[in-house]
């Protein structure tokens, strides 16, 4: 009996150890997902002086095509009043993270990962 245990133990732990660097990799690319289409909505929004609601859709519609996250788990902040030069805009993004190991028996972390930045208004009227 203890054999037959020992062995699914190891079992278990072979299959994390095989899937979790492959698991981490894929979470570390959604991460830089992120942080890319945010900077770049966030270059479009300093000359604009705010999240337009078109540099809020494009972002979304950038993760889900680009990036194959779901439309409806992609939550999308940002100043949407019009700010002046000098000022400072925000916005931030919140997607569902993945699995990092395949049998969940350990601490997986955080249910969601979220980016923000904050960059200063080129808007000159």
């Amino acid at each position: 009996m203890s054999k037959v245990i020992g062995e699914w133990m190891v079992l278990i732990i072979t299959v994390n150890i095989m899937f979790a660097p492959i698991l981490t990799y894929v979470d570390s690319l959604h991460r830089e997902a992120v942080e890319v289409v945010l900077s770049e909505g966030a270059r479009k929004a300093a000359v604009q002086g705010q999240f337009t609601p078109s540099i809020i859709k494009e972002m979304k519609d950038n993760l889900v095509t680009n990036y194959n996250f779901a439309e409806n788990k992609i939550t999308i902040n940002a100043t949407q009043s019009l700010t002046s030069r000098g000022d400072y805009i925000k916005a931030s993004i919140q997607i569902p993270r993945g699995k990092i190991f395949i049998l969940d028996i350990f601490n997986q972390g955080p249910d969601y990962y979220k980016k923000e930045i904050t960059v200063m208004s080129e808007y000159i009227n």
